[in-house]
C-alpha cells in the first residue's frame, strides 16, 4: 500500500479513536450546539428572506443598549475563564467571585436585551405585525432563554462552590473530581458558545440596520 495512503489511514482512524473516547456528556453538548446553530441558521435565513421586500428598518437604528449588553456578555466570558483557572489553582474565594461576576454581567445583558426590545418597540419595530420584526424579536428572545439555562447552571456551581469554600478537604475533593471538573468545563464550553453565537448574531443585526 502506498505510504501516503497509510498515513490518511492512520489519522482517519485517530479521529474516529477519538469520537470514541468523548465522554458522553461532551457529545450531547456537542449535538446540543450543533441542533442550536442550526435552529438560529434557519432563523437567520428566514429573517432575511423577509427583508427581501420590506423597509422595516430602512430609518431604525440598533439600540446602543444593545451594544452595551453585547460587550458585557464578551466580558462574561473572560470572566468565566478566570473561575477555571480559579478552580484548577484551589481558590474558592476567587471561584466564588468570578461566577457571581459572570452571574452578574449574564444578568445586566439580559436588562440591556429588554431595554432594545422596548427602544425597538418605540421605533416602530413590533413583535406583531410585519414578519421582519417578529424574527428579531424571536432571535434575540430565543437566545435569552439558552442564556438563561446557562445562568441556571451557573447559580448551581456558585452553590457547590459556596458550600466547600470553608472547608479545605471539601474544596479538595471538589477540584479533583473528574465529575465536578467535567460539569464546569461543559458549562464554560456551553457559555462561550453563546457568546459567540451572540456576537455573530449582533453583527449580523448590525449590518442589517
Amino acid at each position: 500500500m502506498h505510504p501516503r495512503k497509510n498515513t490518511k489511514a492512520k489519522h482517519r482512524e485517530s479521529s474516529f479513536q477519538q469520537i470514541e473516547r468523548m465522554h458522553p456528556y461532551k457529545m450531547l453538548l456537542l449535538l446540543g450546539i450543533l441542533g442550536i446553530s442550526m435552529i438560529f441558521l434557519f432563523l437567520v435565513i428566514a429573517y432575511s428572506i423577509s427583508l427581501t421586500n420590506q423597509d422595516i428598518l430602512a430609518e431604525v437604528r440598533l439600540p446602543k443598549i444593545i451594544t452595551l449588553g453585547t460587550l458585557v456578555l464578551l466580558g462574561s466570558s473572560i470572566a468565566l475563564n478566570l473561575a477555571i483557572k480559579a478552580f484548577h489553582e484551589d481558590n474558592m474565594r476567587q471561584l466564588n467571585f468570578m461566577i457571581s461576576l459572570v452571574l452578574l454581567m449574564g444578568a445586566i445583558f439580559s436588562g440591556c436585551q429588554f431595554l432594545g426590545w422596548l427602544e425597538l418597540k418605540e421605533s416602530g419595530v413590533f413583535f406583531t405585525g410585519q414578519s421582519s420584526g417578529t424574527f428579531l424579536y424571536v432571535i434575540s428572545g430565543l437566545h435569552l432563554i439558552h442564556l438563561s439555562g446557562g445562568m441556571f447552571l451557573l447559580i448551581f456551581a456558585l452553590v457547590k462552590s459556596y458550600q466547600v469554600r470553608r472547608d479545605p478537604i471539601k474544596a479538595l475533593v471538589m477540584v479533583t473530581n473528574p465529575y465536578d471538573q467535567l460539569r464546569l468545563e461543559l458549562l464554560t464550553s456551553y457559555w462561550h458558545f453563546l457568546t459567540a453565537l451572540w456576537l455573530l448574531l449582533f453583527f449580523f443585526f448590525l449590518y442589517i440596520f
